[in-house]
């Protein structure tokens, strides 16, 4: 069975090999944290630093070119699932009190967004963002995708249930926007990424599980390149695939020397600009390039 997989791995990395490529990432630095620690999620900051949250340390440090600046860590902190800035503020999804949170700059919390009555099941976020007035949350474990009213901390809408089909997810674990709107979201065991709109109705479809190009075998990280070109990173293949806005293979990320990424098993990836972070939760280390055409 082994040898089947690392077989089917092999072919994989060969198939995309043979694309043609043309989103290059230039290494800026690599973040190594220490043995124990568990990096889960990465934000770059406006004035080009780079926060990174340990979920096993609770802990946030500040990094400027590589070099670890202030740390600030919290008991609450311990055991999230992702740390995303939005403005002045940050989102937490804090899986362990089963709620999403709102934090000050200064981590302290300020709102908590829990699942309302009518909603069964542990609420278990995984990521977050927010576009038009709504925060739009993954959550994992019930297999749905939900939306709250930032202002008035009330639930609006969900839609997901355990499936394979359309509104239909099986453990979905990151979110994306473009620049129309329209919402991306991972599905880990659906291995395809699914297009919804910010109302919560179906869009589109696309991947599948495959060693193809455009085929995933479990994809974890989604981010926006650009207002439209999709990065998805693979948390069993180890490699970032590029892709249009309408699921069309374009290519697999590679540094300037024409070498194809890798990594040993990515979380969340982030962008801002031209920047790209990468979560690597295998080999505790967080790296940052710099993207180019």
């Amino acid at each position: 069975m082994k040898i089947k997989i690392y077989l089917a791995v092999f072919l994989f990395c060969v198939s995309l090999s043979a694309s043609a490529e043309r989103v290059t990432a230039s290494l800026l630095y690599k973040i190594q944290m220490g043995d124990h620690s568990a990096p889960t999620d990465v934000v770059l900051e406006s004035d080009g630093s780079v926060g990174v949250y340990d979920a096993y340390a609770g802990s946030y440090t500040v990094y400027v070119d590589g070099a670890a600046g202030n740390t600030v860590s919290r008991d609450f902190l311990k055991g999230g699932n992702c740390l995303v800035r939005n403005g002045n503020y940050f989102l937490f999804c804090n899986s362990e009190h089963e709620s999403l949170d709102m934090l000050s700059a200064g981590f302290g919390v300020y709102q908590s967004f829990r699942l309302p009555a009518e909603l069964k099941g542990r609420y278990d976020p995984t990521d977050a963002l927010v576009a038009d007035g709504h925060i739009f949350s993954v959550d994992n474990d019930n297999h749905r995708i939900i939306k709250t009213d930032i202002t008035t901390n009330r639930f609006e809408k969900s839609v997901g249930v355990y499936g394979g089909r359309k509104l239909e997810f099986w453990y979905p674990f990151a979110l994306a926007v473009d620049s129309k709107g329209v919402l991306y979201v991972s599905e880990v065991l659906n291995t395809r990424v699914q297009k919804i709109t910010k109302e919560l109705k179906f869009y589109e479809i696309f991947g599948k599980w495959g060693i193809k190009p455009g085929e995933f075998y479990r994809p974890t990280g989604i981010a926006v390149h650009k207002g439209g070109t999709l990065l998805i990173a693979d948390g069993y293949t180890g490699v970032v695939q590029y892709l249009d806005r309408d699921g069309r293979f374009e290519g697999v990320l590679k540094d300037e020397a024409g070498k194809r990424l890798e990594f040993g098993s990515v979380t969340h990836i982030r962008i801002n600009g031209d920047k790209l972070a990468v979560v690597d939760a295998f080999n505790r280390s967080v790296f940052i390039y710099e993207l180019g055409d």
